[in-house]
């Protein structure tokens, strides 16, 4: 009787939840989308372009690495069969809508290639076979629809289910969107079978192309922005930040929609210490590739290495970034997730999500900016802030388009094997 009580709960909760974002918000969202947008169309018409396109790409790898850590997150909680959060991973996939916005804004940096990168300019004959336009932004691109195809699968076959049993509980009305994702629907029990054999094949398929594709990410939009710059590590390190990074917006989104949207009875404390302590281990993985990045390089004492280093490390303004990067990302919250305490309260957690999401920002601008300014003070002005708060609010305007659609709350696994509750108890 609990069990059905538990689901009648569940059900009235989802039909409760409001899909709509206030018009207010999504009014001001919009606003930010075009004012940003503007405001690079004339700055890569201004004198100096390149501090619309460096700013661009920052802000590009960002969030793309953002959303595409959703996605990552939820193959990892498939595969390893996980019952702890079936909220968060909802959470999760949400933030994978916006990789086909993001795959679109990949094509206006190969017009912005002759102020990106230096090799462009000045080939370099040693690497023309790996660095040469067709080949770099063909492999790139080719990498990112690759991902965004197969995650966007991933939520196809996560979702069908879903859908299909909330229109058969009458919890959602039938819109065409619904229509197309349930269409020649089997009934629940052989769609759950269906989704769980492509779920098998996809979350393996995400991890592995993950590790490949952003590594190459690494190498080639970033490194190679400082060509004659190398580190083995560095595809690693872009790819395991990225999803660092993604567990912090994870976090974030995950208490933000707990306070707006009364999900107090299925997100609870415990949730956030597990949110803690994933946090707190990545935060020591990052912090060891980090090191062992730098010490390799410092103790080599070669010179195109060391300069790299040097320059974001000891040279104003870029060490004062580098700082705020290494404290706001990494030591900062790794002090505050050795409490327990900390772990499980939101209102320590939400600030340190942010904390960590505006240090990554700020080291992805210390990776980018400073091999491409070359004026005496950091370009972060008014335009870097607007270009920055357009992405931002693309970002957030595929999200709340994907709640209005998708229920945040998912509908309980009836699987022999899963846990009799629609939620686990996490109390």
């Amino acid at each position: 009787m609990t069990e059905l009580t538990e689901l009648a709960d569940l059900e009235e909760s989802i039909r409760k939840i409001p899909r709509r974002s206030p018009r207010v918000v999504a009014g001001v969202l919009a606003g930010l989308l075009a004012v940003g947008l503007l405001t690079f169309l004339l700055g890569i018409s201004a004198e100096q372009p390149v501090r619309a396109w460096e700013i661009y790409l920052v802000n590009f790898v960002f969030w793309i690495g953002l959303a595409q850590a959703g996605v990552v997150f939820a193959a990892i909680y498939d595969l390893c069969n996980a019952r702890w959060g079936p909220v968060i991973k909802r959470v999760a996939i949400g933030m994978g809508s916006f990789l086909p916005i993001a795959l679109l804004m990949y094509v206006p940096l190969f017009f912005g290639r002759y102020w990106l990168y230096p090799w462009v300019r000045d080939p370099i004959p040693e690497k023309a076979a790996w660095l040469n336009v067709p080949l770099f932004f063909f492999r790139n691109g080719l990498g990112l629809a690759v991902m965004a195809a197969l995650s966007l699968l991933y939520l196809y076959h996560n979702l069908r289910p879903q859908i299909g049993c909330a229109l058969e509980r009458s919890l959602i009305r039938a819109t065409p969107l619904y229509r197309w994702l349930t269409r020649d629907w089997q009934g629940l029990e052989a769609e759950q079978q269906r989704s769980r054999r492509a779920l098998g094949v996809l979350g393996p398929a995400i991890l592995v192309a993950y590790a490949v594709v952003f590594s190459l990410l690494g190498f080639d939009l970033i490194m190679s922005l400082d060509p004659h710059w190398y580190s083995s590590l560095f595809g690693g390190y872009f790819f395991m930040s990225s999803l660092y990074l993604g567990l912090a917006g994870i976090t974030v989104i995950t208490i933000v929609l707990r306070m707006t949207l009364g999900l107090e009875r299925w997100i609870t404390p415990l949730h956030f210490h597990d949110l803690g302590k994933l946090l707190f281990g990545f935060d020591m993985l990052v912090i060891g590739l980090v090191w062992a990045q730098y010490i390799v390089i410092w103790y080599g004492n070669i010179t195109e290495e060391t300069q790299y280093v040097i320059l974001r490390t000891q040279v104003l303004p870029w060490a004062l970034f580098s700082w705020v990067a290494l404290i706001a990302g990494f030591v900062g919250p790794l002090i505050v997730f050795f409490s327990r305490r900390a772990k499980q309260d939101p209102f320590a957690l939400l600030p340190m999500g942010l904390a960590i999401a505006g240090g990554i920002w700020v080291e992805r601008y210390v990776l980018v900016v400073p091999a491409l300014w070359k004026g005496p003070a950091a370009p972060m002005g008014i335009p870097e802030l607007l270009i920055s708060a357009g992405f931002a609010s693309a970002a957030i305007l595929s999200y709340l388009t994907f709640i209005r659609f998708f229920p945040i709350l998912p509908l309980p696994d009836h699987r022999p094997e899963a846990s009799g509750s629609p939620h686990p108890s996490r109390t």
